[in-house]
């Protein structure tokens, strides 16, 4: 059969159907609407469906891509969101290419350790087969138990992608799940190479993007997917891979947030899942653009984070207002007292726990009494220590360290203005003879500079100039958490 039009009684459904399976593959009939308008001569009935369920099963095949997969019966979700349905053929259709789609959800798993795991294992071709079949088998089964479709990007980095927010972290927990046990694998004849060999545990970082029109999908012509949304998926992931290198660690926007607490996050019960928590990781740039993220907290051994969770809501929201005068140096400390108090006992890091607490207490007491410098000295000198803590907070690490650096200019400033006023009232400050000595000495730096230190003691004021000059400088200040990519 050369032409669809050659069709008649007599002729047999399998030439047909091998006619227009030549048309899909040579790529002239690569639409479900492009093939019903050249084979609308057909008469409805069982032998149409018949011809037409096959002939669609090719063309998602060929070229739905990422979608290949998708069907009202394996993924109806999904498939509601991303398929424009026949009419006539409710089980075929065609995909919304270049048409923005809001409601559905992206993520993005880059697997630790997989690159150097496939180094170090490239003489044995049993075992990267093994890993291969994991992420191409079986993280695949497992997504789809959540209704969720998988692919496997580049190496070691797998897209999933799903119609609710609740499917698609319900499949990340379920992946994270499967990859944290270790596994032997029995496959093969004893003695072969892969019989009784062991997978290690594997940590994932990941970022869940969607749900909004602004950061919409956007399907192209062979299937593929881009847009907003995996920029952003990308972006969370490699901010998560940077703030947890060797652990798990799973990012989302704002809006996925939102979504799952109003869904109550009703996630299925997962081996060695606490019960899931989100933690507001505040305001992060990627290059030039500014997102709420949050972090999702699952595992039972970083469930003492939420215990400052209010602490790192209340600075956000200090910062946002600009109160460098007290309030930001306040709820810093506080977050400060909270970190030490979830640390192990003495031994844990470089510095015990009473060193940091009495660093706190002291850099607390010295602002309390106007003693800005050393106040803001101590809070530095706590930053490098609590940073050398194995496992300490990273998120609020970098939040301590940015706003010790703007107190640090807030000092240079507050100094050099303190200074100005009290030449302007040397006189009320020392009696004639220690003025005297004041003048006579200030050549001599060392004992000036000790003079200079007690005069900024006694000066009068000093609350205000600190008020002043924090407000003065605020508009230059900011603690921007910057990501990479």
């Amino acid at each position: 059969m050369n032409d669809i039009k050659e069709f008649g009684p007599t002729s047999s459904l399998y030439e047909l159907l091998s006619h227009l399976m030549d048309k899909i593959i040579s790529g002239e009939l690569a639409t479900f609407e492009s093939l019903k308008r050249y084979a609308d001569v057909l008469p409805k009935g069982q032998r149409a469906d018949a011809i037409f369920r096959r002939a669609f099963f090719l063309q998602r095949r060929l070229y739905w891509g990422f979608f290949k997969d998708v069907s009202p019966e394996s993924f109806p979700n999904v498939w509601s969101q991303v398929v424009i349905p026949d009419r006539d053929y409710p089980f075929a259709g065609d995909l919304k290419r270049f048409m923005s789609i809001p409601d559905v959800y992206l993520c993005m798993i880059d697997i630790h350790g997989y690159t150097k795991y496939c180094h170090d294992k490239r003489h044995n071709m049993s075992m990267l087969d093994l890993l291969d079949k994991m992420l191409q088998v079986d993280v695949p089964r497992i997504a789809a138990e959540s209704g969720v479709i998988s692919k496997r990007a580049h190496g070691d980095e797998v897209l999933l992608l799903g119609a609710s927010a609740t499917s698609v972290l319900d499949a990340v927990l379920r992946i994270v799940e499967y990859l944290s046990k270790r596994r032997r694998i029995a496959e093969g004849p004893a003695g072969k190479p892969g019989a009784g060999f062991v997978l290690p545990k594997f940590f994932i970082s990941a970022g869940i993007a969607g749900g909004q029109t602004y950061t919409s999908l956007v399907i192209t012509r062979d299937g593929d997917i881009s847009g907003d949304l995996v920029n952003t998926a990308a972006r969370l992931q490699a901010r998560a891979n940077r703030i947890a290198p060797e652990s798990n660690k799973i990012l989302l926007t704002n809006h996925v947030y939102q979504k799952l607490k109003g869904a109550g996050v009703s996630i299925r019960e997962v081996d060695g899942i606490n019960k899931v928590d989100f933690f507001n990781t505040g305001p992060i740039e990627f290059k030039g653009v500014k997102l709420i993220v949050y972090d999702t907290v699952f595992l039972e051994t970083e469930a003492y984070r939420l215990s400052y969770r209010d602490e790192m809501e209340n600075l956000y929201e200090a910062i946002d207002k600009e109160m460098w005068k007290s309030r930001i140096f306040e709820v810093s400390m506080t977050l400060a007292a909270r970190l030490v108090a979830n640390l192990p006992g003495e031994g844990k890091g470089s510095v015990g726990k009473r060193a940091l607490d009495a660093s706190v207490k002291m850099a607390t007491e010295s602002f309390a009494v106007e003693r800005y410098e050393k106040a803001i000295d101590t809070f530095g000198k706590l930053v490098d220590a609590l940073s050398s803590v194995p496992g300490i907070d990273g998120l609020a690490m970098e939040y301590l360290g940015a706003i010790h650096e703007n107190y640090a200019a807030i000092v240079e400033s507050f100094t050099a203005n303190l200074d100005r006023d009290i030449d302007e009232h040397l006189d009320t400050l020392y009696g004639q003879k220690e003025l005297e000595r004041f003048r006579l000495l200030r050549q001599h730096h060392s004992m000036y500079g000790e003079l200079r230190e007690s005069a900024r003691l006694k000066a009068r004021g000093r609350k205000s100039v600190w008020y002043r000059e924090a407000d003065r400088i605020a508009g230059e200040l900011g603690v921007r958490i910057l990501s990479r990519k």
